[in-house]
C-alpha cells in the first residue's frame, strides 16, 4: 500500500493557498498511483496518462478554503481521495458497459482485460481509504462520509443496470439514479470540504445540497453532451448510453413524444445506422432540449442556494465551477 503521508516532500505543512491546492492534490494522486504495489505498475501508470478535469476534487477544495483563500493539508489528501475514489468508479463503470476508451485512450479493462480491471478498481478503492484513515482520529465522521457516499452510488448503479432497456423507466425513477450514482459524490465533495474548513454543521449541509444540485446539473449535461457530442470532443465513446441500452433523460422525453423509440430502446441488440437514427429522433422530438430544460433547473437551484453561504470565497470559488459545468461541452 502507497505510503499516506498528510504531505508530499518539500510541500508546506500548513495552509496553502487555494489556487496552489489543485495542483497539489495531481501530484498526490500521481505520488499515489506510482506508489502501488509493483503488481499494479503497468495499470496505474496507465490511469496516470488519463488525468480528468478533477472537478470533485476543485470543488472540495472551494468548500474547504477560508477567508483568506487557503486552505488545509488535510483538505488536499480528502481532494486526492475523493478523485481516486471517482477513478475506482470509472474502471468499473467501463467493465459494466464494456467501453473501449475513457478521456481519449483504451480503458483498464479494453488493455488489460475485465478481471484486471475489476480487481484494479477495488484496490484504488483500498488507496482512498488508506488516505483518509489518517483523519479518522480528528475527523471520525470522515470515514462514514466516505462510506455512505459509495453505498448511494452503487445503489444507483446497481438501480441503472436493473432499469437497463427498461423503456418504461419515469422521470423520478431516473432522478433517484443519478442522485445516486452521480450526485452522491458531488455532495460529498461540498460537505466534506465545509467540515475540513471547520464551517458549522448548517453550513455543511448547505453545502451539501448545493453538491448535490451541482452533481444532478453534472449527469443531466453528461446525458445530453452523450447525444450532441463527436468522440473527439466528448473523449469517449458518444451514443454509448442508447447502444448500451442507458435510459436518460433525453431518450425518456423523446420516448414520450415517438412511442416507436421505446420498441427501439427495449432492444438488446441495435445497428449503427438505428443507433444514428434513434439519436436523431431524440433530437428532433424535443427529448434533447427538454433534458437541458432540466439542467437549467437544477443550474438556478444551485445558484440560488449559493446565495445563502456566508462564506464569499467559497461562495465566488464554487460559482465559477458551476458555471463550468453549465456551459461545458466536452
Amino acid at each position: 500500500m502507497t505510503d499516506t503521508n498528510n504531505n508530499l516532500d518539500g510541500a508546506p505543512q500548513g495552509p496553502r493557498p487555494l489556487a496552489d491546492a489543485l495542483e497539489e492534490t495531481r501530484a498526490r494522486i500521481r505520488q499515489t498511483l506510482d506508489g502501488v504495489d509493483p503488481a499494479l505498475t503497468d495499470i496505474a501508470r496507465h490511469l496516470g496518462q488519463s488525468s480528468g478535469k478533477h472537478i470533485r476534487a476543485a470543488l472540495l477544495l472551494s468548500a474547504a478554503a477560508d477567508d483568506d483563500s487557503r486552505v488545509e493539508p488535510d483538505a488536499v489528501t480528502a481532494a486526492a481521495a475523493l478523485e481516486i475514489l471517482h477513478l475506482a468508479t470509472l474502471v468499473h463503470d467501463d467493465v459494466i458497459d464494456d467501453a473501449p476508451t475513457r478521456r481519449g485512450l483504451p480503458s483498464v479493462q479494453s488493455q488489460f482485460g475485465k478481471k484486471t480491471a475489476v480487481i484494479s478498481g477495488d484496490y484504488l478503492f483500498c488507496l482512498c481509504f488508506s488516505m483518509i484513515a489518517g483523519m479518522s482520529h480528528q475527523y471520525p465522521e470522515q470515514i462514514n462520509l466516505f462510506t455512505r457516499a459509495i453505498s448511494s452510488l452503487c445503489i444507483g448503479e446497481l438501480n441503472q443496470h436493473k432499469h437497463n432497456r427498461d423503456s418504461d423507466l419515469s422521470i423520478l425513477g431516473y432522478m433517484r439514479i443519478i442522485s445516486g450514482k452521480t450526485a452522491a459524490l458531488f455532495l460529498l465533495a461540498l460537505y466534506a470540504g465545509g467540515l475540513l474548513s471547520g464551517a458549522s454543521e448548517k453550513q455543511c449541509r448547505l453545502l451539501g445540497r448545493i453538491g448535490f444540485a451541482i452533481g444532478m446539473l453534472f449527469q443531466l449535461v453528461d446525458d445530453c453532451l452523450d447525444y450532441e457530442s463527436t468522440s473527439d470532443t466528448l473523449k469517449k465513446s458518444v451514443k454509448h448510453d442508447i447502444a448500451e441500452g442507458v435510459i436518460t433523460l433525453p431518450l425518456i422525453f423523446a420516448m414520450r413524444q415517438d412511442p416507436a423509440l421505446k420498441q427501439l430502446a427495449a432492444r438488446s441488440r441495435l445497428t449503427a445506422v438505428e443507433i444514428r437514427e434513434a439519436a436523431a429522433t431524440v433530437m428532433q422530438s424535443g427529448g434533447l432540449s427538454k433534458a437541458r430544460e432540466v439542467a437549467d433547473s437544477y443550474y438556478r437551484r444551485a445558484c440560488r442556494l449559493l446565495e445563502q453561504l456566508d462564506a464569499p470565497v467559497k461562495q465566488q470559488q464554487i460559482r465559477q465551477l458551476l458555471d463550468q459545468i453549465h456551459t461545458r461541452r466536452h
